[in-house]
């Protein structure tokens, strides 16, 4: 950006006789030294306060980008937490309802099996009662065959007195 000089000073004229054209020469220079020096140090001076300023906008504009996206990111963490709770929820309520019916599927096959043994006791017992009445019929018929024979046998024998039996 090109700067404008200063309008120089109207400057006093010296009178003629006292007039050293040297002297003037290097003070006119020294002044335009002092102006372009004083212009310079303007100019750095704006492009600092510009340079500043335009840090200043930059940072600010981070600082409110920056919020915007941790705003935005917190909201979406926020929402998947909520979100993962609530499925975390809902899973635990449906294992403790499976655990609920496999409980329910456990008693109800505790019970059949506590029927199946109360049956097998009773049938056990059943079988054990005619085991012992068949042994005791089979005891019973082997007497009753024993006895025959010893009544054909000495039936044979008084039919048949000599007879090997």
């Amino acid at each position: 950006m090109a700067q404008r000089r200063a309008p120089a000073k109207p400057r006093k004229a010296e009178p003629v006789e006292d007039f050293d054209f040297l002297a003037s020469q290097q003070s006119s220079g020294s002044d335009d030294q002092a102006v372009q020096l004083a212009i310079a140090q303007q100019l750095m001076a704006s492009k600092e306060k510009k340079r500043k300023e335009l840090e200043k906008k930059f940072f600010q504009a981070a600082k409110h980008k920056l919020t915007a996206e941790i705003t935005a990111t917190a909201e979406d963490v926020k929402s998947t937490v909520e979100a993962t709770e609530k499925v975390y929820a809902k899973f635990i309520l449906d294992y403790a309802a499976a655990e609920d019916a496999i409980r329910a599927l456990w008693m109800e096959i505790k019970k059949e099996e506590q029927t199946l043994v109360d049956i097998t006791r009773k049938q056990r017992a059943a079988n054990d009662a005619m085991r012992l009445a068949t042994e005791k019929a089979q005891i019973a018929g082997m007497a009753q065959v024993k006895e025959a024979c010893h009544e054909t046998r000495r039936i044979i024998g008084t039919v048949l007195p000599g007879a090997i039996i």
